[in-house]
């Protein structure tokens, strides 16, 4: 049986009958809209690694909390064993790296995420690795998917949309920014 993992696209929460989109890109491209396109690579690279993956582009709910709650309802009910939710930072134009974010009480959510970031470290030499964060606060961002999910959940954050050299690295290499996503949880699975 192959294993399955949920590859959520960050800020598809509908609002006014669209994605509320999240932070815009110093390309002016949201992050829901470059992770469609991510989420898919990711899913492509994944089937190679003979992982399936259910991606999750909507989300049902009228706040952040519901869909939340229903996104983890969904995972849980789809058999996923491991869930990534896809994300860009963005702050100044100097703020540069990709982080991973997970649980702090949850070892194999530490696991995934420190599998994700030494894949994107050793794929990607050109953006800093901001290392692995620990989410522990109700408040902090990402805490109620990385809490209420099930299995071991990250956010990836793999670059920063707001810095134009980050952006660059990001438009040229999503290609590689997948494999390495990829490649990461099959590592994971692997150990």
């Amino acid at each position: 049986m192959r294993r399955k993992v949920a590859i959520c696209i960050g800020h598809s929460r509908m609002v006014v009958g669209r994605p509320e989109g999240g932070a815009i890109s110093v390309g002016g491209v949201s992050e829901w809209n470059y992770n469609l396109r991510l989420g898919a690579l990711i899913t492509d690279e994944l089937d190679r690694h003979g992982i399936q993956a259910v991606e999750f582009r909507v989300y049902e709910g009228k706040t952040y909390g519901a869909a939340v709650s229903w996104l983890s309802s969904q995972i849980k009910a789809t058999g996923c064993e491991a869930a990534v939710e896809l994300h860009f930072n963005s702050a100044g134009a100097d703020a540069t790296g990709h982080e991973w974010l997970h649980w702090f009480a949850s070892e194999r959510g530490k696991s995934l995420a420190s599998n994700i970031q030494s894949e994107m470290t050793k794929r990607i030499p050109e953006l800093k690795s901001r290392g692995l964060k620990a989410i522990g606060g109700a408040d902090e961002r990402g805490a109620g998917f990385l809490r209420q999910t099930h299995c071991p959940a990250v956010i990836a954050e793999p670059f920063f949309g707001s810095n134009p050299s980050d952006w660059a690295v990001a438009q040229a290499k999503q290609g590689e920014i997948a494999k390495a996503i990829a490649a990461g949880i099959s590592r994971f699975y692997k150990g």
